[in-house]
């Protein structure tokens, strides 16, 4: 990605191939001019340029990604709670829609055509490689199958987030070159698109490239899909098709069968991301100062960076440090990452989406709650887990004087210094959210899947284990876990994972789709599915993660309403955004929780 050649091509291509969505049109993605591409398939430049360019369009996408995958969840609430003029002008009253469960399809942020145009790049590679094979003599077949491995995976994650989102989608491998060619596209159910998902990518693992060489070697090795992240994308889609398939009253057999494979392919994962490490030297900061340890996790290549520095006088007037916050969030490209999207001035791409989000001033959006943070943590004293300092606590100026913004922000993606202060932390931050990495993948996200499985296999030590390792590394005293327990089934341990994936992956665009899996897979309900009757509505589901979760949150007065309001499984999916179903003559239907049109009089 950061590669000026690659760069200039990708912009190239995209003004003279890509068209962008409009209101009339539905996955408007199409040459200007056949003639000019018909002639620009020639070298292997000419594929990287584009396969360079689906990652910088999937960059383009990532605030879409989030707002899909995290802020439906109990990790947040509202700074400004009002729906006065200020906050309607500034996108708050959506945003506090959307928490509450008032999706409508109105919304600009469920308009899915920027993560279409990233699958059409995906796809434009993937056709045109067997020709550019014939045509350039340097382009060799091991190089093909890399790319070619690397660019089904990017395609199959991209759909993946379509599937988590909206559950039924337009599903098409072939090359989007006019709008004639999407109007027969309707909606595939969820299931078969994962199975079809799954099977592509089964069919590439183990074929991309375990690292990249060059002087852009370790930001190529972490922001393109290796083999460490298409193992990771594996063993999370078998995870979300053993909850699909749970709920959906399928043999154990097939649910089980699912689990195992994300233990397996979850430890590929691990072990391709150790040989990488090993292999890739690592500028971006000292690894010989940072010890890793295994915690316990049972795990092969599970080696978590310490928190060394985290202990001692914790009462004192001291700086404390938390090198696994520098190394992951900070300075990105750490040992733990798995794959994460590249932004930084050398290309002029800049991740502002984050500051929107979650930053700061009186133009953030989001703040963290602390009510889910006191739901999920097991500690007495919360604030001896360094997460919760920059996850979820009022900021302070460099001082220590409390901010004027009093409300507990998310610091994940700032630069951040922690002071200790009579056995509490205060953070100060003296940066804005700018050049961050953002993260799909990275090392405790991939444990934390094997955990789930191994709850649904009934493997309750192992699971625990996982689960107390990634707890300890955050904990003021390293070696203290969470209490051990005889209470050990299957939802209790799910459970148990779910409250970690809170503490640990906040702010990093997952909670709302766990949310999702959890309610899938205790699916339940008395009423028969609105569109595929053979299953039931997953109403259970609905009513767990509201009690179990969303109404130990920041939104707990409104419980009844959020079960009133998500209803039933498809209340848990978005809203197809209503221009889309217009240009394509309705031939799919609207998802029934959202089956209204209601315009905001805000424009997104």
């Amino acid at each position: 990605m950061k590669s000026t050649k690659y760069l200039s091509l990708a912009a190239m291509l995209a003004t003279m191939l890509i068209g962008a969505t409009s209101c009339d049109d539905f996955l408007t993605i199409y040459p200007q001019d056949r003639v000019v591409e018909e002639n620009f398939w020639e070298d292997k430049n000419d594929l990287e340029g584009v396969r360079y360019g689906a990652y910088r369009q999937m960059a383009s996408t990532i605030k879409n990604l989030i707002i899909w995958g995290d802020i439906r969840s109990d990790a947040y609430y509202i700074y400004q709670d009002d729906p006065t003029t200020d906050m309607v002008n500034n996108g708050f009253y959506t945003y506090k829609k959307i928490l509450v469960a008032q999706l409508d399809s109105t919304m600009g942020f469920y308009d899915w055509g920027s993560v279409y145009t990233t699958i059409n790049f995906c796809n434009k590679v993937l056709s045109n490689g067997e020709r550019v094979l014939e045509h350039d003599a340097q382009f060799t077949q091991t190089e093909w199958n890399q790319m070619k491995a690397e660019m089904t995976a990017l395609r199959a994650l991209n759909y993946f987030y379509l599937i988590r989102a909206f559950k039924n989608i337009p599903y098409s491998n072939d090359v989007i070159n006019s709008d004639e060619d999407t109007r027969q596209f309707a909606a595939t159910p969820q299931l078969n698109v994962l199975d079809t998902l799954i099977m592509d990518v089964r069919s590439v693992a183990g074929k991309g490239r375990n690292r990249f060489g060059g002087s852009f070697g370790t930001r190529d090795t972490k922001g393109l899909m290796t083999n460490t992240a298409i193992y990771a994308l594996l063993a999370e889609m078998y995870l979300w098709r053993s909850a699909l398939r749970e709920g959906r009253g399928f043999s154990q057999d097939s649910v089980r069968s699912d689990a195992d494979s994300v233990v397996f392919y979850g430890q590929l994962s691990l072990d391709a991301l150790a040989l990488q490490t090993q292999q890739t030297t690592n500028s971006q900061f000292d690894r010989s100062r940072l010890k890793t340890s295994d915690y316990g996790s049972g795990l092969s290549n599970a080696n978590l960076i310490q928190n060394e520095d985290m202990q001692g006088d914790f009462n004192a007037q001291s700086i404390v440090t938390v090198p696994s916050y520098t190394a992951i969030f900070e300075n990105g490209n750490s040992d733990e990452s798995i794959f994460e999207i590249q932004f930084s001035s050398d290309d002029q791409r800049e991740s502002k989406f984050l500051n929107e989000l979650y930053g700061h001033g009186g133009a953030s959006v989001l703040c963290a709650s602390p009510d889910a943070f006191a739901n999920a943590s097991n500690l007495k004293d919360v604030n001896k887990d360094c997460r919760k300092w920059y996850t979820c606590q009022p900021r302070t100026d460099d001082s220590g004087s409390q901010d004027e913004l009093s409300n507990p922000v998310m610091l994940k993606w700032a630069v951040c210094t922690f002071l200790s202060n009579g056995s509490k932390v205060r953070t100060t931050h003296s940066s804005t959210y700018t050049y961050n990495n953002w993260i799909f993948y990275r090392m405790t996200d991939v444990m934390l899947m094997m955990a789930e499985a191994h709850a649904v296999l009934g493997n309750y030590k192992n699971c625990r284990n996982i689960v107390d390792a990634i707890h300890k590394r955050s904990q003021i005293d390293q070696t203290t876990g969470l209490s051990a327990t005889s209470d050990n089934t299957q939802q209790k341990c799910i459970d148990l994972v779910m409250k970690e994936r809170l503490l640990e992956l906040t702010g990093e665009g997952k909670r709302w789709f766990d949310l999702v899996r959890y309610a899938e897979r205790y699916a339940g309900g008395h009423n028969a599915d609105p569109l595929e009757p053979q299953y039931t509505d997953g109403a259970d589901g609905v009513a767990k993660i509201v009690d179990n979760f969303l109404a130990k949150g920041a939104y707990s007065r409104q419980s009844s309403t959020l079960k009133n309001r998500i209803k039933n499984r498809y209340g848990l999916y978005s809203p197809y955004y209503y221009m889309e179903l217009r240009a394509n003559k309705y031939l799919f239907q609207q998802n029934p929780v959202w089956n209204r049109e209601k315009t905001l009089g805000v424009e997104e």
